[in-house]
């Protein structure tokens, strides 16, 4: 059985709240990933079976969680040193935020959009889909992976919440704890009536616990950065809204981005189309954002030596066609969650721009081809196919890594068009800064 631990805690200067609980052991049969500062994350473990998918998922792979609540009356196993005692997290809600007339669809509480919104953010981010359910079957709560609490389509859905009085709510405590892949479910702390109650920011300190505590649902560990701010630091942030730049590294690692959804785009019958390139942007822009905001939702990566991605884009006329790949990244200090006084512990300083070397190819449109191909870039630098004279049709593009971390990129192409048939002048080459990606701001 998957216990759930807490760890003793400080404060960091820049904090003054209530921290968020470690998460809990690393549940059997989960696929475990040895966790590395210097990937500048710390992912170590991620779902291998799941209701929806069944077992064998590995990292990287698109996957499908069920996630709901159970009733109060559900025993919750005192994993964290708290007694054992039933759920009581539904009237808990409906008392603190409000009811919105009862009955039986959580969908029509008020409170329903703060824990469901930190669900559908790291769906938006990654590979992950998560499917919202209403049945339970009222097994208990204790971090267990077997037949009998695994999640089961229209019995149980795989990561449960509930909630219970875990140590109060003075001083500095516990606000919530979750269990590991592949358990997966979350105990609120009911004691804490303030915080949970507290409207400011759309209820932003329940989001952010909330999306921290699924964090370590999909097997995201504690970090800490005295540079920056991520939402798996131990202690709870109110200065950013849900998941950061190392935590969206980190769960790319483990369930690959948006376009492995579906039947991904690791091979040229599946590639992502990027649209006419006439009118392309790039994508993958978000990538260096020191901040992100709920907004913002263009992150790529290659999740490692293994993944391949494919997109076509179209060329409604013949022209003198671009393609440039950067890799993406921001310098920053982590380090493991330090738990030991005097709180010490060296930082380890990483470049995620430069953690895997990207590789670009350019196919005709048949797919097979190579007309071009860009790989003399080292690690961290820009990989670019410039000058390519085709003719109208679609062509695709391969980016590769060779390096088994996840690292996030940026394509931009940039198409100037024949300007008549037959004609033996090109228009002129665009000038070197549109050769240089695009930026949103």
């Amino acid at each position: 059985m998957q216990l759930a631990t807490r760890k003793t805690m400080r404060f960091p200067p820049r904090i003054s709240a209530a921290f968020l609980s470690a998460a809990a052991a690393t549940a059997s049969h989960a696929q475990i990933i040895t966790p590395n500062v210097a990937n500048g994350h710390l992912l170590d473990s991620r779902w291998s079976q799941t209701a929806t998918n069944g077992s064998g998922l590995v990292q990287g792979q698109a996957t499908t969680l069920t996630w709901g609540f159970v009733a109060d009356g559900t025993s919750i196993l005192g994993a964290g040193g708290e007694p054992t005692s039933n759920s009581s997290l539904i009237s808990f809600l409906d008392t603190n935020v409000g009811s919105g007339g009862g009955g039986s669809d959580y969908t029509n509480r008020p409170w329903f959009s703060n824990i469901s919104s930190p669900y559908n953010r790291w769906g938006q981010l990654s590979g992950l889909t998560f499917n919202y359910v209403t049945y339970d079957d009222g097994v208990q709560i204790n971090g267990s992976v077997n037949a009998s609490t695994r999640g089961t389509l229209n019995v149980r859905p795989d990561i449960r919440i509930g909630g219970h009085s875990i140590d109060g709510q003075a001083g500095s405590n516990t606000l919530a704890y979750n269990y590991f892949p592949n358990a997966g479910d979350m105990v609120i702390d009911t004691d804490n009536v303030t915080f949970f109650s507290n409207s400011a920011n759309s209820f932003l300190s329940t989001r952010n616990t909330v999306a921290h505590e699924v964090g370590h649902g999909l097997g995201i560990d504690h970090l800490e950065s005295n540079t920056n701010r991520f939402l798996m630091e131990p202690f709870i942030d109110l200065n950013f809204d849900g998941p950061q730049h190392s935590d969206i590294l980190a769960i790319q690692r483990g369930y690959g981005d948006v376009y492995e959804k579906g039947t991904g785009n690791d091979s040229r019958a599946n590639a992502t189309s990027l649209g006419n390139a006439a009118t392309f942007t790039g994508i993958g822009l978000d990538g260096d954002n020191t901040t992100v905001a709920a907004s913002n939702v263009d992150f790529v990566s290659i999740d490692g030596s293994t993944d391949t991605d494919f997109f076509s884009i179209t060329l409604d006329q013949d022209g003198e066609f671009d393609v440039i790949l950067e890799s993406l990244g921001l310098t920053y200090n982590i380090r493991e969650q330090d738990t030991t006084s005097p709180f010490d512990a060296p930082y380890t300083s990483v470049d995620t721009s430069a953690l895997n070397n990207l590789a670009l190819a350019l196919f005709d449109v048949d797919g097979v081809s190579l007309l071009a191909q860009s790989t003399s870039g080292a690690v961290g630098e820009t990989e670019s196919i410039l000058g390519q004279l085709l003719t109208a049709g679609t062509y695709f593009i391969r980016v590769t890594g060779s390096d088994d971390r996840a690292q996030f990129y940026s394509l931009a192409t940039n198409f100037a068009a024949i300007p008549e048939p037959g004609s033996a002048m090109l228009l002129c080459a665009s000038s070197i800064g549109l050769l240089i990606r695009r930026r949103r701001r």
